[in-house]
């Protein structure tokens, strides 16, 4: 997609000059088939300097409230994003999510549903980034973004090694309280990377 490698330069240009970021462990993701990348949220690029080192393109799940502006939606949705509703079961969007990952895509989600505030606790994780690793046997890598987030600030994105969930016992099913442990466990997990590397 031309489109996709225009938007790469530019962010290069950006991201080295406007705001530093630097990336690590882009070997290990993988040159093809489906992976989920599990990321903590700490600002409005995220989505951006995880991806744009990366020669895939990141289908990120995204709050519903950016496509309503349909000039913002049709941007976002061309480079890979597609929309969640937080405040319901939103069928759609994991319908969405399943085929990608069924189709060999990366599928990217913030396990905390919502931007950490600087200085807060690590914020509560939602069970479905599990739940579509565990029910589509994909890898997850854990993925982690910490620095100053102000102009010329400077950030770091790592990526983690990849890792799959074990699959239930034949015949049972893991529970929402179990999907919920796991879910915060990766996010713990993710944070540490972050808090390790400062």
């Amino acid at each position: 997609m031309i489109g996709v490698e225009i938007l790469r330069t530019l962010l290069r240009f950006g991201f080295c000059t406007f705001r530093r970021v630097e990336v690590y462990g882009t070997e290990n993701v993988p040159s093809e088939g489906a992976v989920i990348l599990a990321s903590n949220h700490v600002g409005m690029l995220d989505m951006f300097m995880i991806g744009y080192r990366l020669p895939r393109l990141v289908h990120w799940m995204a709050k519903e409230e950016l496509f309503k502006n349909k000039l913002v939606a049709k941007f976002i949705r061309y480079f890979g994003a597609y929309p969640i509703n937080r405040k319901t079961r939103d069928t759609s969007a994991a319908r969405t999510t399943f085929e990608l990952l069924e189709k060999g895509e990366i599928v990217g989600i913030f396990p905390q549903g919502t931007r950490a505030r600087k200085g807060k606790p690590i914020p509560k994780a939602k069970a479905g980034v599990v739940k579509y690793a565990v029910e589509t046997d994909t890898p997850v890598i854990p993925v982690a973004i910490w620095g100053k987030t102000h102009l010329f600030g400077k950030m770091y994105v790592r990526f983690g090694e990849p890792f799959q969930y074990s699959q239930p016992a034949e015949g049972e099913r893991y529970d929402k309280k179990q999907y919920v442990e796991m879910a915060q466990k990766l996010l713990d997990n993710i944070y540490a990377m972050g808090e390790t590397n400062r």
